[in-house]
């Protein structure tokens, strides 16, 4: 039951952290654009779109270069063990 509860928790607070990552990317990218104060509703929107498109291509790249690290991480442990064990 106790592992239940730790899941959901982690599931929220990493769902939280990735909308947090879009919204905060996405003003970021609109706010470098230099958008003057004359131009329409819809340049700003269309910026903001293509800002949030950038940014939520960010994460599974971030998810993919993590995972490629824990992969790299196991093989180089399970040398190392081995090695360890063979010793003994």
């Amino acid at each position: 039951m106790k592992k239940e509860t730790e899941n959901s928790l982690a599931g929220k607070v990493t769902s939280w952290s990735i909308i947090g990552v879009v919204l905060a990317g996405t003003l970021l990218i609109s706010g470098i654009a230099d958008v003057s104060e004359g131009s329409g509703i819809m340049a700003k929107l269309f910026l903001f779109f293509i800002g949030a498109i950038i940014v939520v291509q960010v994460i599974p790249g971030v998810m993919l270069f993590s995972a490629m690290l824990k992969g790299i991480y196991g093989l180089v442990g399970k040398k190392a063990k081995a090695t360890v064990e063979e010793k003994k």
